[in-house]
């Protein structure tokens, strides 16, 4: 009797820990994807202060007499398909930055981050043996 007892209250802990196991599997879920939401919406928010600052900024040039000009801040890199970390670090070092005036409409295409090309490079393969591509990306947008 105290053994059946005993299986009964341990059967009931256990089905205790079960349930509580897959609440707390439910709200990790729940977290991820609040965490997933909030990313998101932290996004957009970003997004929308650019746009404002930048409909600000055309306001601004149109008040002063001026056309607007648009200001896209292109990266131009190399990568390579190495594990070679100096490689990786050369590339980096060697990147440069160029700031080009573009029209309303291109520079409304465009978004930050946007990778514009991304060419093989026949010669580094031809001629040093390396996987290279050359990257043209949007690092930033700016309206004067």
């Amino acid at each position: 009797m105290i053994l059946g007892l005993c299986i009964l209250c341990s059967c009931n802990t256990e089905g205790q820990r079960d349930a509580l196991r897959e609440e707390c599997e439910s709200l990790r879920a729940e977290v991820r994807h609040l965490r997933s939401e909030t990313y998101t919406l932290d996004t957009r928010v970003s997004a929308l202060k650019r746009e404002v600052r930048d409909l600000e900024n055309e306001r601004r040039a149109y008040q002063s007499g001026r056309e607007p000009r648009y200001i896209v801040k292109y990266e131009i890199k190399q990568g390579t398909f190495t594990i070679d970390l100096g490689e990786h670090i050369k590339n980096d070092m060697n990147a440069i930055e160029v700031e080009i005036p573009v029209n309303k409409e291109f520079y409304n295409r465009l978004s930050i981050g946007q990778d514009l090309t991304d060419s093989f490079k026949w010669g580094s393969l031809v001629f040093d043996g390396d996987f290279s591509n050359l990257h043209m990306r949007v690092k930033a947008k700016r309206i004067e």
